[in-house]
């Protein structure tokens, strides 16, 4: 009677081991058959039960199925009204066959694997078909690839040489490598539809397993940093700009966009390591030596701005705005640098205004060169007349040669100064600085129309 019950104890065990490895192979069926909703059910039960959660097929047909799953339910999320063929077969390849679909005006049907159909109308997206999608979105809980890439990694710890040709991904390590592209798909979607926080949230998915699969992807450490930046997350978007000076992007907006960040930081260190580098790897332009002018001038390393300004406008005399910046950088050591000689401080007032002649020369209707102008003579003419007011009375032809320089001065940025104002009415700083040249030099009929201005009248 005791081997009895022993054989019928055997035989249940036997009989129920059986049952869930038919569990596995009705999972497998049903996945092979292109039915992941029905898959999922069955593989869920298997995982739990002792006979079969140490297996490694279990595991790997579990990742397939959610793998399908989520193909499954996200299969229109790359369609958009007028949307072209062209990025039709951009995302979802050749189809297997077109027809007409006379439904639609110059319509055609797109037949796909699994059912899926797009339908265009001419050459442009119209709608599409995909029986059961419901299903498959009501089985989408958010975590259907993080459970896929959680199966791969249990087959990789249980059998890392499992492989089943018969099946796509035929191995653990190519399903983390699709989930990777399913991560950066979703964050390109998400992006394109302005869910920048899900965006970013899929990109730094993709970037981490990329990252582990040792695998490099220009596009996608640029997408996450942008992502990133639209954000405010200046942290997020160095540390993927970084990913990309790193392997020596030639992307030179990059280095510039990595720069100012680091600027925005006051880490100038870091900013003008970048440009550095991207003058050495990218830089066919002037941009990336404005950038480097700028951060010398942040800094006060007036020297060196200028070094580089000028190269740049030997590169490319033509550029009005590599002018303005010289002017800018010219009157800015005016301003800051104290030790300069009369004569030394002289000599840069005169490069400066020749700078900003030459910009505009090639823009007679650039307002920040006639501003920057009109604003440096009568900061200079203003300065002259306050130590000609400060000089004993004895000083009579000192007092004489300097009133005159700066009367001189005020004539000379009138004219700068109306421009700024014919260009942009409206501009109060324009407005009082002509309202003091006016009284300055005596005209006070422009002095009333002025003032008029400013009162609002």
């Amino acid at each position: 009677m005791k081997k009895l019950t022993l054989f019928l104890i055997a035989v249940v065990i036997a009989t129920f081991s059986q049952a869930q490895s038919n569990v596995v192979a009705s999972a497998y069926n049903y996945h092979k058959s292109g039915m992941p909703d029905k898959a999922m059910d069955e593989i869920d039960k298997a995982i739990l039960h002792e006979s079969t959660m140490n297996d490694a097929k279990t595991w790997f047909y579990r990742g397939n199925i959610y793998l399908q799953l989520y193909s499954f339910a996200h299969m229109s999320d790359g369609l958009a009204q007028g949307m072209t063929d062209s990025l039709i077969l951009l995302g979802y390849g050749e189809p297997e066959s077109r027809r007409s679909f006379k439904k639609v005006e110059n319509g055609q049907r797109w037949y796909y694997p699994n059912g899926f159909n797009i339908i265009l109308s001419g050459k442009v997206y119209h709608s599409y078909e995909f029986p059961g999608e419901e299903v498959y979105k009501a089985k989408d809980n958010g975590k259907l690839l993080e459970t896929a890439l959680a199966s791969y990694r249990k087959v990789i710890e249980l059998d890392p040489k499992l492989v089943r040709y018969e099946l796509n991904p035929a191995s653990a390590e190519l399903g983390i490598k699709r989930i990777a592209a399913m991560y950066y798909n979703e964050g390109v979607n998400k992006f394109s539809a302005s869910k920048t926080t899900e965006a970013l949230a899929a990109f730094e998915n993709a970037a981490a397993l990329y990252s582990e699969l040792d695998s490099y992807d220009e596009n996608l450490y640029l997408y996450t940093g942008y992502a990133a930046e639209n954000l405010n997350d200046t942290n997020k978007a160095i540390k993927y700009y970084s990913i990309l000076v790193k392997n020596k992007t030639k992307n030179e907006n990059l280095y510039m966009k990595l720069a100012y960040l680091y600027m925005g930081k006051k880490d100038y260190t870091n900013a003008l390591k970048v440009v550095k580098a991207g003058r050495t790897e990218a830089s066919a332009s002037n941009n990336l030596m404005l950038t480097e002018a700028n951060i010398y001038l942040q800094t006060g390393r007036t020297k060196e701005a200028e070094q580089i300004l000028k190269a740049a406008a030997e590169k490319d005399p033509n550029n009005k705005q590599l002018h303005f910046a010289i002017g800018a950088n010219y009157d800015e050591m005016i301003r800051n640098d104290s030790t300069m000689t009369p004569e030394i401080k002289e000599s840069v007032f005169e490069s400066a205004r020749q700078a900003y002649i030459k910009a505009l020369e090639i823009d007679p209707n650039y307002f920040d060169a006639a501003y920057n102008m009109g604003a440096m003579l009568n900061n200079r003419a203003a300065a002259l007349l306050t130590e000609a007011n400060n000089l004993p009375m004895s000083a009579t032809a000192k007092y004489e040669a300097l009133s005159s320089k700066g009367s001189a001065l005020l004539i000379e940025a009138k004219p700068y100064l109306e421009k700024c104002h014919q260009l942009d009415p409206k501009d109060r700083n324009t407005m009082i600085m002509l309202r003091g040249v006016y009284s300055q030099t005596k005209d006070y009929d422009n002095l009333k129309k002025i003032n008029a201005e400013l009162k609002g009248e």
